[in-house]
């Protein structure tokens, strides 16, 4: 799988790829499809892998994991044909399609689709209301949209009140219920004959054997063909389109290659190679050039994993970019977490923050944004100089400023003029405002420009272009700007009483101060913004007898009212000292507002305001950290959010909305950093932001964290920092002591215990409920029922009685697949019957929980266990290949040092661990003889696949070795690879395995490669599959288990046979299985068939099936005859004690391919053709 961005080198431009794009400008068709073409094979877009969860109501949504997917230019292209066959009778060439949603892959294809029909591109703003979105649609005219789930319900509405006919739904999820809500609601709501498509039903139906062949349009060349319209935010009236033409988007796509700049114009940048994260919308210039730039250079764009950006950092963190475009608010967010993690260091280590600054930002480069940004550029708005200061010294490199428009592109860059696009400009007076050109020591005035980015204008609005655009041809950028040189131009004011804030959000002041004007508790208000701030403050004349609180309570009522967003609320006031007359120059002879005057006048008072909020919250927050023992825990919250938002504490109310209160989503990310910090409990986004969430809401959120883990979560008393310390890049063996982990005074107490017993009569089995876990359950109740013995299960549940359904299901309900629509027929009576037998006579349930400390039991049953346990078989364990060490450390070697210490309570308990071949991966050699400790002595934490789990399987065998050696507790340790179906009973596959997932996949798509393996000529290679079925691996963990119960042995539990029984081979079975497979020669024309083909599946099959991991098929794999683990050892072992049942470890047989396909079938997984 692919868990970082692609290699560097593999995302740089081919020259010769540039020469022929250049030559093709400005034909944008030809451009495109050249780069499409050309870099056909490269990684063209990525996203997070998202994961499906059950929510408490139990309605399924997913979330983002630690992994992302792929899809290379040809994947685009090829969807994009597919999109647009699909919407040819409904958009013309020169119509318009609209699309509505968050930057993603499906987003950059519906983009395509639209350069392929030859239409008119449309990208709405996801903020407008319906009403504005209809009012867009009648002047611009889109036939179809193209709009992501999320906002399908506004894409309803605007149907049924537009000319659109035809509804593409992209990042439609069928595994998520609110997806599937709205696509139903949607489907009802819109007009007779407007259909309404996920996008994968699209691609679906364009991969059918039965897909009619439909002809795209011929394009001819046209610089002046419209090619898109790009609308302005309106924030002082109705939008306007600018109209961007062929040659203009063409330059978009080209321009840093055609000017030999970096990304947005760099100038210590050339073309180099580009990886990109793109989390702007793409209904703004900066999000579009983004992604259009990333794809000229033959490089990879990453999308950010949610529309809020609560997981930005981490999403950075995977995507590893070489060039960063920031906006203010996300330097701000930036610099909130590098000022937290200096003042953690230096706390920690006890040194200045001046000492420590450094090296924390220099892991902030490589743990957050990957250690190889080579350009970085902050656009969109005005940020201020200490936060970009940090984030330049965090990146390490310099932090261009830029400026640029929807209506001239991008101009400036660190205050110089571009030369290209720029071809001139000049500065007008503003004598309303008092900027003047003849202004000393510079000139003053409003910036125009002539530029060969320049729209032509507003489309349908030529009274609108008329009032921008001179009678020479210069645009009027409406932003007032000081020339200090020739070229070079300082930014001073915006024209119109419009600021863009800090975050990119246009804010129309002079109507903010209209709707707070109806206050009962201010005379009068000036709303105030700066462009280097993401939040608005105001100068209030308070109405007689009432105070700042309640002029801020009434705002936020009104605010709440009036449905503003949250950084149009002002976050504090600042009370003038006279009302605003004509008298003191405050309004016009009008009695208007004259708004330069009054933001002079509190000029002084407005930047303290805004310098107590900004800096001051650290101070505060230093405080509050002293006092949180003795403080309500909402009392600490609540002052924490004033310390954030810079709020004075007594104008925050519990009962206050965190969002209500000036905060966004970035800034709640910072909130749920501070309250981490000070109380020791995580504290997610969505908790701080939800709607329904009141600072007492957080809270209680925050308490019931922290009762969890006081009430006995490994985590409260055993955590990652106390073993390993803060945020190591790699964790060592020696961290790993009884001592560290288990407490200072385990060994000697460990040492007074007896030893092991001869006669085994009682086995704690862990884990039962899991697929390994169930059969050596199964397994132990066996021999324990051949001596009169007992067999103990510990089970997360409620009670005994769910405890035993829970296990029941496991064998007598639909295997291990989860709800896969499976039924009676999945069921094998005859182990039904023989479990239910077995654990009415030998089984006994306790209800607890392996993580927590003494298991989750009462000191009564912890001693009760304690003294009757003989042996202890532990598989239980967190498997998730997707989440750091850190997350997987409480569960995984948490919950060993818990079994380690009920083993060595009263007397030794002999303990079967089961770890993963995955623990050698890195290791210079692991073998079955050597020491652990010595042979993988420290593990690297990184973002690459699975090395969280493996290095907590890891961890738990470096812990159990040490206490052998400090007590002697006998351990086996058994790394185990791919266990496989049981060959015997009826629907017992692991559904969610990557080999049960392949095979269900070739065999639903009837698509196999001629070979799946790195071939050098026409025979196939001949390779090995290393998997073993589930009965023979849990009798071998179960039969050496017993029998070395007095040392510490490790056995590799693989298919070591040279034997040439590989993938190909396998498929060769499932067609004597009677299974119709297609084979392909070309392995990327399978690839690209297979994927589409598994796009089209319908659900659950596409759920179940390998499309999460298809990336791991994208090239052949390197043939390899036999394990690459040694496993000398287990094989003489198994000669030895397994026979005569196994004489030897198994080979793969056609019998277990005709079991899985009898079983898949059985399940509900497949519907397959039969040869």
């Amino acid at each position: 799988m692919t868990t970082t961005a692609p290699h560097v080198t593999t995302a740089a431009p081919d020259p010769a790829v540039s020469e022929r794009l250049a030559a093709a400008a400005p034909d944008l068709h030809r451009m495109i499809e050249t780069v499409m073409t050309e870099y056909a094979d490269r990684p063209a877009a990525a996203e997070r892998v998202r994961r499906v969860v059950t929510d408490v109501s139990g309605r399924r949504r997913t979330e983002p994991v630690a992994d992302v997917v792929t899809l290379t230019y040809a994947d685009l292209w090829s969807r994009a044909g597919a999109v647009a066959r699909h919407l040819v009778d409904h958009v013309a060439p020169g119509g318009v399609l609209a699309t509505l949603g968050f930057a993603s892959s499906d987003y950059v294809v519906a983009e395509l689709a639209t350069v392929r029909l030859g239409a008119v591109a449309l990208p709405l703003q996801t903020g407008a209301s319906v009403d504005r979105l209809v009012d867009i649609a009648a002047e611009a005219g889109p036939t179809a949209l193209v709009v992501d789930s999320e906002h399908l319900r506004t894409a309803a509405a605007l149907a049924t009140r537009s000319d659109i006919a035809a509804v593409v739904v992209m990042n439609h999820d069928a595994r998520v219920d609110d997806d599937l809500d709205r696509l139903a609601e949607a489907r009802a709501a819109v007009p007779d004959g407007v259909e309404v498509v996920p996008l994968v039903d699209v691609l679906g139906r364009a991969a059918g054997e039965d897909a009619p062949t439909v002809d795209l349009p011929t394009l001819t060349p046209d610089p002046d063909r419209l090619a898109a319209l790009v609308y302005t935010s309106g924030s002082t009236g109705t939008p306007k389109g600018a109209m961007h033409t062929d040659a203009l988007v063409a330059r978009q796509w080209a321009a840093n290659l055609l000017d030999g700049t970096g990304p947005f114009g760099a100038p210590d940048a050339g073309p180099g190679p580009v990886v990109a994260l793109d989390y702007l919308p793409m209904s703004h210039l900066a999000g579009r050039a983004l992604v259009t730039s990333t794809l000229a250079a033959g490089g990879t764009v990453h999308f950010a994993a949610t529309s809020d950006l609560s997981t930005l950092l981490d999403d950075f963190a995977l995507a590893r970019p070489t060039t960063v475009l920031l906006v203010p608010r996300v330097c701000d967010l930036v610099r909130s977490e590098a000022d937290a993690a200096v003042d953690r260091r230096a706390r920690e280590t006890g040194r200045t923050a001046d000492e420590v600054r450094a090296q924390v930002h220099a892991d902030l480069r490589d743990r957050v944004f990957g250690g190889r940004v080579a350009s970085a550029v902050v656009g969109t708005a005005p940020a201020t100089p200490d936060a970009v200061a940090t984030v330049s010294d965090v990146l390490g490199v310099p932090v261009h400023d830029m400026y640029g428009s929807t209506e001239a592109g991008h101009v400036l860059v660190d205050g110089v003029l571009m030369r290209p696009p720029v071809l001139d400009y000049r500065l007008e007076d503003v004598p309303e405002l008092g900027y003047s050109t003849a202004d000393r020591p510079h000139p003053r005035g409003e910036l125009l420009l002539r530029t060969a980015s320049l729209t032509p204008g507003y489309y349908r609005r030529a009274d609108a272009t008329a009032g921008v655009m001179t009678d020479d041809g210069f645009y009027r950028t409406g932003d007032v700007f000081a020339e200090i040189g020739p070229d070079r131009l300082q930014y001073v004011d915006r024209r119109k009483n419009v600021v863009k804030l800090a975050q990119g959000e246009f804010v129309a002041l002079s109507h903010l101060d209209a709707v707070y004007a109806a206050s009962d508790a201010v005379d009068q208000i000036h709303v105030h913004g700066d462009g280097t701030r993401s939040y608005v403050l105001a100068v209030v004349v308070p109405a007689a007898g009432r105070t700042p609180r309640d002029v801020i309570t009434s705002l936020q009522e009104i605010a709440r009212r009036e449905g503003l967003a949250s950084y149009e609320v002002p976050r504090d006031v600042v009370v003038a000292d006279e009302p605003f007359t004509t008298a003191n120059g405050l309004l016009s002879g009008a009695n208007k507002q004259l708004r330069p005057a009054i933001s002079a006048r509190y000029a002084d008072a407005l930047e303290a305001r805004y310098r107590e909020i900004d800096g001051g919250g650290r101070d505060r927050l230093e405080a509050l950290r002293n006092d949180v023992a003795t403080t309500p825990t909402v009392d600490v919250v609540r002052r924490a959010a004033a310390g954030q938002l810079g709020l004075a504490e007594e104008d925050v109310a519990a009962t206050d909305r965190f969002t209500d209160l000036g905060g966004d989503s970035l800034s709640a990310v910072s909130f749920g950093a501070i309250l981490r910090d000070l109380f020791d409990v995580e504290v997610p986004v969505t908790a701080v932001v939800s709607p329904t969430a009141d600072l007492a809401a957080v809270a209680e959120s925050v308490d019931r964290a922290r009762a969890t883990a006081e009430s006995g979560d490994t985590a409260s008393t055993l955590t990652f920092e106390s073993v390993h310390g803060t945020d190591p890049d790699e964790v060592l063996a020696d961290d790993l002591t009884p001592e560290r982990v288990l407490g200072s005074d385990f060994s000697a107490a460990a040492r007074r215990a007896e030893g092991p017993r001869d006669n085994v009569r009682t086995v704690l089995v862990t884990g039962a409920t899991g697929y390994l876990g169930r059969f050596l359950l199964l397994d132990w109740l066996e021999r324990m029922d051949a001596v009169d013995g007992r067999v103990v299960t510990l089970v997360r549940a409620r009670s005994a009685e769910d405890a035993r359904r829970r296990l029941d299901a496991t064998f007598g309900a639909i295997g291990d697949a989860r709800g896969v629509g499976a039924g009676d027929h999945a069921v094998d009576p005859e182990l039904l019957d023989r479990w239910t037998s077995l654990a009415d006579r030998r089984l006994d349930i306790e209800v607890g929980d392996v993580a927590r400390p003494r298991l989750g039991l009462s000191d009564e049953r912890w001693d009760r266990l304690a003294d009757d346990v003989d042996h202890i078989v532990h598989p239980a364990a967190m498997v998730n290949h997707a989440l750091p060490y850190r997350e997987m450390f409480s569960p995984n070697v948490g919950g060993t040092a818990e079994v380690i210490r009920l083993a060595t309570t009263h007397h030794l308990k002999p303990v079967d661990y089961l770890s993963t071949v995955a623990v050698t991966v890195g290791a210079e050699a692991l073998t079955e003889e050597g020491d652990i400790r010595l042979e993988s002595p420290r593990r690297s934490l990184g973002g690459d696949y699975a090395n969280g789990y493996a290095t907590s399987k890891w961890a738990g065998e470096v812990l159990l070795r040490n206490t052998f050696d400090a007590v002697g507790l006998p351990v086996t340790v058994f790394r185990s690879n791919m266990i496989l179906a049981h060959p015997r009973w009826r629907g017992q596959v692991n559904v969610p395995d990557v080999f049960t997932r392949t095979l269900a996949s070739v065999a639903a798509c009837s698509l196999a490669p001629r070979t799946f393996y790195a071939a050098s000529g026409a025979e196939r290679p001949r390779a090995h599959y290393d998997g073993l079925p589930v009965d023979f691996t849990a009798a071998a963990i179960a039969e050496l288990g017993s029998r070395d119960r007095r040392d510490f042995r490790t056995y590799h539990v693989v298919n070591p046979h040279h034997d040439g029984i590989s993938w190909d081979v396998v498929i060769d079975w499932l067609e004597d299985a009677g299974v119709s497979v297609d084979r392909i020669d070309d392995h990327d024309e399978w690839y690209r068939r297979f994927h589409d083909a598994l796009s089209a599946l319908p659900e659950p099959m596409r759920s179940h099936s390998v499309l999460p991991l298809i990336h791991a098929y994208r090239e052949p794999t390197p043939p390899l005859d036999g394990s690459p683990i040694p496993a000398e050892r287990f094989r003489a072992a198994v000669r030895e004690s397994l026979a005569p049942r196994w004489s030897d470890i198994p080979h793969l047989g056609p019998d277990l391919v005709a079991k899985y396909v009898r079983d898949l079938e059985a399940l509900g997984i497949v519907a397959l053709q039969r040869a």
